[in-house]
Formats: C-alpha cells, structure tokens, sequence
C-alpha cells in the first residue's frame, strides 16, 4: 500500500502582520477569513530563499487594471450571497498563508459570470501600485468561451494573487499570465481550476522576474472528457529564484491533461519546477503526461525539476519527463557560420524556445508580442 508524503510544513513568525484594520472595504464580510488568516505563521521555502517577510501597506489601487472586458470589480459583487460564497472560498495555493491573505485584504481583482463568448484584459501597474494583492473569480456557463489576459509590470515590492475559477460542461477557458516584474520582491499566485464534462482549459506563463516567485496551479478534472493544459516558459537572470508548481488531479474519465515547462537560466538564478499528475481511481482511460526542459547559459544557474505521478488505476496513460542542459553547440556553431555573432545566435535559439507561447497570443496583441521579443534581448 503505496500513501503519498507530504514535506512538512516549515513556518516562521512576523511581529508586524496584517490587522483587522488593514483590510480595505467590506470588513464585516472579512472578519472570519481574517481571523483564520491570523491562525497561520508565514511558510519557510528553502529552496527560493524566503524566510521573512516584511509587512507592505495594502492601499486602494490607483488606476484602472480592467482595459478590456465586460466584468465586475471583485469588491462589487461581495454583497450578492451566492457570489460571495465563489469568491471567498478558501484553497491552499502556493500555500494557505498567502491565498487567505489575497482572500482577505486584496485591492484589485475581478469577477465575472460568463455565458457566451468574451475577451477580457487587464493590466496591473506596479509603478503606481507597489502592493497588489488581487482576488479574482470567474464562472464560465455551458457552452461559453473566455480569453483571459493578465499582464503584470514594473517595479512594485510585492504581487499576491488568488484567482478561482469554474468551468460548467462544454466551456473552455485560455489564460495568458505575463509577468514583466524582475525588480518585484516578491511574486505569488495561486489558481484553482475546477471543470465539468468536455471543459477545457489551456494556460500560458511567461515569467520574466521577480526576485523571487512562487507560482501554482491545480486543476480538478471532475467531468468527463474535460482537458486541462498548463504550459510556461520563463527566463530567469540575476540571483532570481523561481518555484513552479502545476498539478493536474484526474476524477472523471476520459480526462486529458499536459503539463510543459521550458526555461532558460542565466547569471546565478535559479527554478524548480514541480509537476503533480494525481489519477484517481475513478479516472478510467484518463490521459496525462508532464516535461520540464530547462537551457543553462551560465554555469552557475541551477535547475531542479520533481516530476510526480500518482496513478490509482490501471486503465490509463500516464507519462513524465525532465531534461536539464546547455545551448544546443551544433545549433550555435551553424548559426555562427552564417553570419551571426554569438550573442545573437543565442538570442535567436532563445526566441525559438518562447516562440511557440508567442503565438498563441491573439493577433490584435501584437505590442505584447514585441514587448516579450524584447524582455529575452534584455536578459541575454
């Protein structure tokens, strides 16, 4: 009899944490998740180097993130019962700590209740804004279509985000989250996916900073056929330290998962990438498999990368993979004898990694295509 092992949970404490008065509107809404959030210490990670925490003051946000989309300001809807129950409904995430603080004190955050087809973009500035803490929800009706796109930007201190969403049967869901925030302290964001029969999700992270990132997915594959598909690529630079984690839990059969990672490491940064495939048994002729490829252009850069598989039935096709290297030097030498320098040899093998990610953008967001272009010249 095989049990899965969780690590222990390693904790430390702040004298300065939030108080009741530091959430921003809807206190009484707020109290019993405040009072849970005051339970938990802050998580130690070894591996991204995070053991303290200094408290950054959780102000109003200062502009309009929503630029596209027909969709509610979290904070608007926690008056409606029914919504509010979706939007505060707790999740573990990168870890309870954060998630309950997203729940509890966030200044920016949408809510959407979708039947048809819609766009939605929004865009967070950290100039303006040094704390953004968002809560976001959105509940996809059957048959409906919905492309997210999240951009984060510039140099704020610290981004906690805590998004849920809800996928009914034959709904299918594309997020890009693009994080252009190198000089950010810290970055979080946890995201829960939960999908009924033929539901679809396809998810792109391309990461570019902060200093230190903490990224997690899970999707619950309840209905049949459902397809969850979860792909990033980032480049980290610097003493950038990078924790990944996606998860794909199979209930219901027939259901399809892939897990893909591709990463490019320069300077002393460092990634892990975790990839959790849980087939249970109810799972029959589930489908699922996870890769991690990771590029080193320095040698002191590191990557780990912890594949896992949890298969409870027989009936299925599960698979994992990780690879760890250099640039290519065949690839480098044939570019080089055509003309190329090296540094822009290896820009152009850079670029073919994220190319696939880029073109998956809509068509009409051809600036953020440019702007990622750019974001790998920077770091080369």
């Amino acid at each position: 009899m095989f049990a899965r092992v969780e690590p222990k949970r390693e904790n430390f404490k702040i004298s300065d944490d939030y108080k009741l008065e530091d959430i921003i509107e809807n206190k009484e809404s707020l109290k019993e998740l405040f009072f849970e959030y005051s339970q938990y210490d802050f998580p130690k990670w070894k591996r991204l180097e995070f053991s303290d925490f200094k408290k950054m003051p959780v102000k109003k946000y200062i502009g309009n993130f929503v630029k596209e989309g027909n969709v509610s300001l979290s904070r608007d809807v926690l008056n409606v019962r029914k919504y509010r129950e979706f939007l505060l409904e707790k999740f573990n995430g990168v870890d309870p700590k954060f998630t309950l603080m997203a729940l509890t004190f966030f200044n920016s955050g949408i809510f959407g209740d979708i039947d048809g087809n819609s766009k939605i973009t929004l865009q967070y500035d950290m100039d303006k804004n040094k704390s953004i803490v968002e809560n976001s929800g959105l509940i996809l009706q059957p048959d409906s279509f919905v492309i997210l796109i999240r951009e984060y930007r510039s140099a704020g201190k610290f981004l906690n985000s805590a998004s849920k969403l809800s996928l009914r049967r034959d709904s299918k869901l594309k997020i890009f989250n693009i994080f252009f925030n190198s000089r950010t302290d810290l970055v979080i964001s946890s995201n829960l996916y939960n999908l009924e029969e033929n539901a679809q999700i396809e998810i792109y992270d391309v990461i570019f900073g902060g200093q230190k990132t903490a990224i997690n997915h899970d999707a619950n594959l309840n209905g049949e056929n459902s397809k969850a598909t979860f792909k990033s690529v980032y480049f980290g630079r610097g003493k950038e330290r990078l924790d990944l984690r996606y998860a794909i839990n199979h209930f219901g059969e027939k259901t399809y998962g892939r897990i893909e990672s591709n990463g490019v490491l320069n300077d002393e940064s460092y990634s892990v990438v975790r990839g959790n495939i849980d087939i249970k048994k109810t799972a029959y002729n589930a489908d699922s498999e996870e890769k991690s490829t990771v590029t080193n252009l320095s040698p002191k850069a590191r990557a780990d990368s912890i594949p896992s598989l949890f298969v409870d039935n027989s009936n299925v096709v599960a698979k994992h993979g990780a690879s760890v290297g250099n640039i290519d030097e065949n690839k480098l030498y044939y570019l080089m004898s055509r003309g190329l320098d090296e540094r822009s040899a290896i820009k152009l093998i850079i670029s073919g990694i994220f190319e696939p990610f880029i073109d998956e953008i809509p068509p009409d967001n051809s600036e953020l295509k440019g702007e990622i272009e750019d974001a790998i010249s920077i770091r080369i």
